[in-house]
């Protein structure tokens, strides 16, 4: 009898959804591929600040580029593509240097109709990512934080896009 009193607490009890605490993952923070991608809370260009931990849940893309240097502006367009294709699962960032100012970032991305978030980076931001000393360079981020993916240099969208669809899962 007691017996079948504890299998009836246990089965009445079902499996609600119970808070479960995230793993805590023993991985190191930097700018290399299997490293938890460094946080950041830069000025969005729209206003306000953008953390990069706000977008845990969804893959993430970061690009370290600027306005005077001609393979970000091949580039860009790519991952702007990219981010209008994915909205639901994927974030494309840049993270402009801004060497010619604010300014010039702005009415960069105004004229060239780029529709993801752009935020100005800071020297502790480049040092975290491992001192980003060419550009662009452009990290995937998996949903939990991790980066999967590094690239030095601009590529084609077929190259991004490729590892963002392996990522995804589609």
């Amino acid at each position: 009898m007691a017996l079948i009193a504890v299998l009836l607490i246990v089965f009445c009890s079902g499996c609600g959804e119970k808070e479960t605490p995230e793993p805590v993952a023993d991985i190191p923070v930097g700018g290399e591929e299997g490293n938890l991608a460094p946080d950041f809370n830069l000025a969005n260009l729209a206003g306000g600040t953008l953390q990069l931990s706000s977008l845990k849940g969804k893959a993430v893309i970061i690009d370290f580029w600027d306005t005077w240097c001609g393979p970000c502006r091949i580039a860009l367009p790519h991952l702007n593509a990219i981010s209008e294709t994915y909205p639901d699962d994927l974030v494309v960032v840049g993270v402009a240097f801004a060497r010619k100012g604010e300014a010039a970032v702005r009415t960069y991305v105004q004229n060239n109709h780029l529709t993801f978030p752009m935020v100005i980076s800071d020297q502790d931001v480049i040092n975290a990512f491992g001192g980003v000393r060419s550009i662009p360079t452009t990290f995937l981020i998996d949903k939990n934080g991790v980066i999967v993916k590094k690239w030095v240099g601009g590529h084609s969208r077929d190259v991004y896009e490729n590892e963002v669809i392996k990522l995804l899962g589609s």
